[in-house]
């Protein structure tokens, strides 16, 4: 089995609530959820997480800033030791609102912009959308937070990121992520929102151009890459260390919990990945039994298949993003949008 490592990274789902009803949502948000965990459960789930060595989370959903409790979340895994992150959709985000976040000790706000203003409201499917989004940003940029950018990459949103790149630096935007839009949630079976393998060189292409961009510039991603040359260029954030990929660490260093409790190694990871409920057993007892994560700690894993069987890089980038390779081949350790192969 593989050694145990810490949770050192964790997400926190803390609600499906949501006001947007995206069309690329992995987990189909909008409605709670039946019987999520409360105020006192998240608690107990952060200093769970304490204990076993967590460094940083992030607070996720649906949409967290539906959850009214959550600057006390903030602030408990402050408390602890923890650097807290939130990815929110910006909506709600005014100049008081901006002020109250800046009161709580977040580390950086990530708004999702997925395009320019005509697709990503249309993807949103909430009219008004992008705007909000953009203003959410200039007021937290105002009020001093560290405010970044996550974008889905899909055939509809893909031609507009250039574009984006300018309006997002306006508005204050100091980071920009890009990720792949993967066919799970309300994107599953939308053959309009896969990218496929013959669309990856645009995109690379492209991010190969927005590297030399002067101001912001864009970083990708788990389910984008993998070790070309120009890998730690591609997904190094802005002003960040420089990392490059060494494969999908779901399990093992990260982990993620659902509004309902459920525990799995990484929350884009399909349902089917799902390792145990905090309900039921502690956090602790799930993190450390070394038969589950199985994807990446069973050394007797099914082995890489496709092009990542005879690749160089096998070893070390095990088949890319398994959330991606679990969506879109039902089984680790495969891709077929890997940039090696283009």
């Amino acid at each position: 089995m593989q050694s145990l490592g810490k949770p050192l990274v964790a997400a926190l789902e803390l609600t499906l609530a949501c006001p947007c009803r995206c069309e690329t949502c992995g987990s189909a948000a909008g409605v709670p959820r039946k019987e999520e965990l409360s105020t006192s459960e998240w608690l107990t789930v952060i200093v769970d997480l304490a204990a076993l060595g967590c460094k940083r989370i992030t607070l996720m959903g649906g949409e967290p800033l539906c959850v009214p409790d959550w600057p006390v979340l903030v602030r408990a895994a402050t408390d602890s030791g923890m650097a807290v992150d939130m990815v929110t959709s910006g909506m709600g985000i005014n100049q008081m609102y901006a002020a109250r976040m800046r009161a709580t000790p977040l580390a950086s706000i990530t708004i999702s912009v997925d395009g320019t203003e005509a697709v990503h409201d249309r993807q949103r499917r909430v009219p008004g959308c992008y705007r909000q989004a953009l203003s959410a940003i200039r007021w937290l940029d105002q009020a001093g937070m560290k405010v970044g950018v996550t974008s889905q990459v899909n055939p509809q949103t893909l031609p507009t990121l250039e574009a984006l790149a300018g309006e997002l630096q306006e508005a204050g935007a100091m980071g920009w992520q890009w990720q792949l839009t993967l066919p799970v949630g309300r994107a599953a079976g939308q053959s309009h929102l896969a990218m496929t393998p013959e669309s990856m060189p645009e995109l690379y292409r492209l991010l190969q151009r927005m590297t030399k961009r002067h101001g912001l510039r864009p970083h990708i991603t788990d389910n984008i890459g993998y070790c070309t040359e120009d890998d730690a260029i591609l997904r190094t954030m802005q002003g960040g260390y420089p990392v490059t990929w060494q494969g999908c660490f779901a399990g093992l260093l990260v982990a993620g919990v659902m509004s309902d409790g459920s525990v799995k190694g990484c929350l884009a990871l399909p349902d089917s990945c799902i390792e145990g409920n905090v309900r039921q057993e502690a956090l602790a007892t799930i993190w450390n039994d070394l038969h589950r994560f199985a994807y990446n700690r069973n050394p007797d894993r099914p082995g890489l298949s496709g092009a990542c069987a005879t690749c160089p890089s096998g070893a070390t980038c095990r088949g890319g993003c398994t959330a991606a390779a679990m969506t879109m081949h039902g089984r680790p350790g495969v891709s077929t949008h890997c940039f090696r192969l283009f």
